[in-house]
């Protein structure tokens, strides 16, 4: 038990300062528009293999269908994703990225999210390696858990995500 209280204390500095140097420069680069929330919906749907029906988006997102509809909504004005509708079963509506979704996660990678670079230049080489560890280290063990609340990881999108990734 006393193990889980440290590793609390570790989660909760750790927050602010992934928030102060992280997170925030990331969401303050993000197209007018486009919520965090939306920017993770469309890295979830390349991840995917690019369609899902808005049942699996939702799930891999943990969002409720009602924000998910919302937020399906709000991705349909922007042009990013458009709705694909079954003909044998009305019932299912699949996501489909756009080129545009596309297009855009390429050039923020390419040209926003650089807004990294000043916090890495200030390591140095040894720190460096050990941030890269330590992330590579800390996308392993979530992919091993499943933030859906089923008994096993989401292996198809936690599969598609490390064939993705830089890792």
């Amino acid at each position: 038990m006393l193990e889980f209280t440290q590793i609390q204390e570790m989660l909760l500095t750790l927050l602010p300062l992934w928030n102060y140097r992280i997170a925030k420069p990331f969401k303050q680069l993000l197209d007018e528009g486009i919520s965090l929330e939306m920017y993770y919906c469309i890295k979830t749907l390349q991840w995917g293999g690019g369609i899902m029906t808005m049942s699996e988006l939702a799930e891999y997102t943990v969002m409720q269908k009602q924000q998910m509809t919302q937020m399906v909504n709000r991705l349909v004005e922007q042009e990013l994703v458009e709705r694909i509708y079954d003909h044998s079963n009305r019932r299912i509506i699949k996501i489909q990225l756009t080129d545009k979704a596309t297009e855009y996660t390429d050039r923020f990678l390419e040209h926003d999210a650089g807004c990294f670079r000043p916090f890495l230049e200030e390591l140095d080489e040894k720190s460096i390696a050990d941030f890269k560890k330590g992330l590579a280290l800390l996308i392993e063990v979530f992919t091993r858990i499943s933030c859906t609340g089923h008994d096993k990881p989401d292996s198809d999108v936690v599969t598609l995500m490390k064939e993705n990734s830089a890792l």
